[in-house]
């Protein structure tokens, strides 16, 4: 009955999920590191017949944690927990899994209340951060170490004999594992400035309105805004009434683009950047400097703007 629960678990997702690699995760949070090939002869080994009772119960509480990893509106989330639900979306569309021992874990004792929200908010947001800066725009390929990192610090965590030791690991695993591997400044930037998105050029859409949203919610002190009712604005249209002389992918720059709520961007509609930026002094939603006191908008603006908001970006939005 409990292995077909966690079959029925997986099979109601909207996710493809493989119970066999769940499996291999859950093993790897816990114990040795080997490959999802040569689970099955470890798992035969290791688990003896007085521990398979209590091997499968924990499979089982563990699968509802795993596919909510995976698709996260699969649990209800109360505020405290807002940011959380929102890390696990980001590391959904970054298409990572080296992460998932830890992430499987920190979730695992979070539900178990042996972790408190702000520590678990604190080494997701790590998590999130750094694979943006590494998979996300540095596209840096992780070799089996990542892989290793983050199941060694998933046992060490399962290991840790009291809350605070837990804490202690995590903050170290953050502060000294993670730092110690991020892509250089140098190693970033080209990835970030060749960001692009128009409705010719679709491909970053996602990410692209990730990146947007964060920037903004670093930066503005009003309301929380809920992203499902943004939209990305085009400075620089992308249909002028009059040609800007702009290239498609030079419209199409992050540089050239900002969020805005649906009534701003019909106000917004095709107007003349002069026009926009006057509207935008007046409305209530957080736009950079750059963009209000820019007197013109050609290309050298948007390159620019592009390498200002990727420095802010990689220094202070997406700080490990």
């Amino acid at each position: 009955d409990k292995w077909n629960q966690i079959h029925q678990t997986f099979e109601e997702s909207q996710v493809e999920l493989s119970v066999s690699t769940f499996i291999h995760h859950f093993w790897l949070s816990r114990y040795e590191y080997i490959t999802e090939k040569k689970l099955y002869k470890a798992l035969r080994k290791r688990i003896k017949a007085s521990q398979a009772s209590g091997f499968l119960e924990d499979l089982e509480k563990e699968s509802v944690i795993y596919r909510y990893i995976y698709e996260p509106m699969a649990r209800k989330w109360n505020k405290d927990d807002f940011e959380i639900r929102d890390s696990l979306r980001a590391m959904n569309l970054f298409r990572i899994k080296q992460q998932l021992p830890l992430i499987l874990s920190v979730m695992s004792h979070y539900e178990d209340h042996a972790l408190k929200a702000k520590h678990v908010r604190a080494i997701l947001g790590a998590v999130e951060n750094f694979h943006f800066k590494f998979t996300a725009i540095a596209s840096q390929r992780s070799s089996g170490g990542i892989s290793f990192m983050y199941a060694l610090a998933a046992r060490e965590l399962h290991q840790a004999n009291n809350g605070e030791a837990k804490i202690k690991g995590l903050q170290e695993f953050q502060n000294k594992k993670l730092a110690s591997k991020l892509p250089t400044y140098a190693e970033f930037e080209p990835g970030f400035v060749e960001l692009r998105y128009s409705s010719q050029m679709t491909k970053q859409k996602n990410l692209v309105r990730y990146i947007l949203t964060k920037i903004y919610q670093k930066n503005s002190t009003g309301i929380s805004i809920d992203p499902d009712q943004m939209t990305i604005e085009h400075l620089a249209p992308e249909k002028p009434a009059k040609s800007s002389g702009l290239l498609p992918e030079q419209v199409a720059s992050i540089g050239n683009l900002v969020l805005v709520n649906q009534d701003l961007n019909n106000k917004l509609a095709n107007k003349e950047f002069s026009e926009k930026v006057e509207i935008l002094k007046h409305a209530h939603v957080w736009v950079d400097v750059v963009v209000l006191d820019a007197k013109n908008w050609g290309a050298a603006e948007i390159e620019s703007r592009a390498r200002l908001l990727s420095k802010d970006a990689y220094d202070n939005v997406w700080s490990v």
